[in-house]
């Protein structure tokens, strides 16, 4: 290794947040020669002391025979990786560990803590699943109840029990949402295949009889896009977005076209377009706090079903209209000279 390398290697070796030790296999077993400042950390350990002695000492006091079945056999010249049980300072934690072979009988093991994910994971499932569960199924009979209260009270019995039916509609409607949220940002997406931009977009479009609706598609009849399930999703709460928040009947006006390299949907209606700090939080521009949040959930969803395609969500509030517009890369064969060809042979 040259001494720029070498330089560079010690550099990250040093000042990585994984804990990381170098060793040498020895009769099959893995001797420390050096670990870094974050091993030391993690395992509370004496980086002089430790040197020479076999990892498993300290690494694997609890689960030392799961050393070879987790990590791989030495010499082995492909990066071997598994789950393993460590002695830490604040007690037993499950590491991911990473064993990456630098020559013959070398290699680097790199530990991450995995505690804190797999806690998150758990509160993940009990938040999305369990208590959203077990909301919808208290909502039900709250609903039916206020409904038929609202139906047969008149006066302001009456139009308390209305309030509290549209609440209890409004919560079994975040329910839902809570729903596809968590099959966005989960692993439940399907693979991402070839599909028309055009024909995803009419199908949404056709399910929404009571608004006025003006598709237009420029260029090509054809948009292609490599995606997976996820963006009929995104597709739906943009045209849902114009709907529902319309006083009056819905005009929205849809257009479709290529730029380049990415495909361009633009959705505007005639709403009252964002409350200025719920755009400002929907793209960043504050941070999201108890009293500054942005309450359209169906925008957020939207955007990261684009962030996970490599795509780009946008907003303009123009002449009484807002338009919000969906940008995604097109499919990869689908390449900027067919897109050039397409426009010339159409302008001819």
């Amino acid at each position: 290794m040259s001494d720029p390398d070498a330089t560079r290697f010690r550099a990250l070796f040093e000042h990585t947040d994984d804990a990381v030790a170098e060793v040498k296999f020895i009769d099959d077993k893995p001797i420390i020669r050096a670990v870094n400042p974050a091993f030391v950390e993690l395992f509370g350990v004496d980086s002089e002391q430790i040197r020479g002695e076999p990892l498993t000492e300290h690494v694997l006091g609890i689960e030392r025979d799961g050393w070879k079945a987790s990590d791989g056999a030495p010499g082995d010249p492909h990066p071997q990786q598994g789950t393993v049980t460590g002695q830490t300072v604040e007690g037993p934690r499950q590491l991911s560990c990473r064993v990456v072979p630098t020559t013959a009988n070398r290699a680097l093991t790199i530990y991450t803590d995995l505690t804190e994910r797999q806690r998150r994971e758990q509160h993940h499932q009990v938040l999305h699943r369990v208590l959203r569960h077990n909301l919808r199924n208290k909502l039900v009979p709250l609903l039916d109840g206020t409904e038929t209260l609202a139906a047969e009270l008149s006066g302001d019995l009456g139009a308390q029990a209305s309030l509290m039916a549209t609440a209890a509609s409004e919560l079994a409607e975040l329910s839902e949402m809570a729903g596809k949220i968590e099959y966005v940002m989960g692993a439940a997406a399907t693979t991402a295949s070839r599909t028309d931009l055009v024909e995803s977009v009419r199908s949404v479009l056709d399910r929404y009889d009571a608004a006025t609706v003006d598709l237009a598609v420029e260029d090509s009849e054809t948009v292609t896009v490599a995606v997976d399930d996820r963006l009929e999703i995104a597709l739906t709460q943009l045209v849902e977005n114009g709907i529902k928040h319309t006083d009056g009947e819905p005009e929205l006006s849809v257009t479709v076209r290529c730029e380049r390299t990415v495909a361009v949907v633009e959705v505007s209606d005639n709403g009252p377009g964002l409350p200025e700090h719920e755009r400002a939080v929907l793209f960043g521009d504050r941070p999201i706090t108890q009293l500054r949040h942005s309450t359209g959930l169906g925008l957020w969803l939207t955007k990261w079903i684009l962030d996970c395609h490599g795509g780009e969500l946008a907003y303009d509030r123009h002449d009484g209209r807002t338009t919000l517009t969906l940008q995604i890369p097109l499919a990869a064969e689908f390449g900027v000279g067919d897109n050039d060809r397409r426009r010339t042979s159409q302008g001819d």
